[in-house]
């Protein structure tokens, strides 16, 4: 596994101000009087990162930021050392931790693994050459998804940690291409594009960029593995509650017309449902069976139980 220091600690300002001047001496003209670059300028993309197998190609994915739809979040790429990866916050930094992680394009999880650097990483394959990965996620890298999963764009993958060699909340985020081959390094990062929009260059910042990552994929898509979650909406928005384990009598306090049971435990792939109005529903896990309205909607849940056939 290759993994160098892209990542591991933000720099500070006086570092990044170095850098800058640095880049300004050997620029005759140029005063490096800000790292801040405009989101619909960016500056010019280098050439392919030393060992990329080819330039962007026609093919590359639509790709989209790593966020709910309509979030604002603020993207580094710091000096030639990480860029051109991207450190990303929310805005002002006023608090990642936690946040969702989504795919950037519709893909198959290629790789899952905790590295001592990158800490807990995702990486998934977009078909034709092209990948993206996450590091430093907060939770297991298969608590949300699984290696040869599909995902589609916007599918929650996972959330922003600080595991591995960081000690603050951001997601490290790459775009990669590799013309043959089902995984990839660090060796073939290109520069990052986001709605078809270029974010590249050393020592670069762009304070608010807004995620345009709206292809309306259904909350329930997003259950982890081993969840039973349950949404109020019938169009599988709005989750209210979600478990891995029996709760026989659930706290949920609120009205339920949606289910999805994921990736149930070894074994149990039946959940049997309660109502607090009479009656209950067995959840068989599955497209058909698995996901779906109640047969009448709307009712309180009162319980619920994992089987192995209710």
């Amino acid at each position: 596994m290759l993994h160098r220091t892209y990542g591991r600690t933000r720099p500070g300002w006086a570092g990044r101000l170095r850098a800058v001047l640095v880049a300004g001496l050997a620029t005759a003209g140029l005063v490096a009087g800000s790292v801040t670059a405009s989101a619909t300028a960016p500056a010019p993309a280098p050439a392919p990162a030393e060992g990329a197998t080819g330039t962007r190609a026609a093919a590359e994915p639509a790709f989209q930021m790593p966020f709910p739809c309509g979030t604002r979040w603020q993207l580094n790429t710091y000096g030639s050392a990480h860029s051109p990866a991207l450190d990303i916050v929310v805005e002002n930094n006023t608090g990642s931790d936690g946040r969702p992680v989504l795919a950037s394009a519709a893909g198959t999880v290629s790789a899952t693994y905790v590295d001592n650097g990158s800490g807990n990483t995702i990486q998934i394959s977009h078909g034709n050459g092209w990948f993206t990965a996450y590091y430093h996620l907060k939770d297991a890298p298969d608590a949300y998804v699984r290696k040869g999963q599909a995902v589609t764009a916007s599918t929650q993958i996972a959330r922003i940690g600080t595991t591995g060699a960081s000690d603050w909340a951001h997601l490290h985020y790459e775009q990669r291409y590799l013309e043959s081959g089902d995984f990839t390094d660090e060796r073939h990062r290109v520069p990052v594009s986001f709605d078809g929009v270029r974010y590249s260059g050393i020592n670069q910042e762009w304070a608010a960029v807004t995620s345009r990552n709206c292809s309306g994929t259904p909350a329930w898509q997003n259950c982890p593995a081993g969840y039973v979650c349950f949404y109020s909406g019938a169009n599988g928005t709005g989750s209210v509650c979600r478990s891995e384990r029996d709760e026989p009598s659930s706290t949920c306090g609120l009205r339920k017309s949606y289910y999805n049971n994921g990736n149930p435990q070894p074994g149990y792939d039946h959940v049997q449902v309660n109502f607090a109005e009479g009656g209950g529903q067995c959840l068989h896990v599955g497209w058909d069976e698995g996901r779906g309205n109640f047969a009448s909607g709307g009712r309180t849940i009162s319980g619920f139980r994992w089987r192995g056939e209710c």
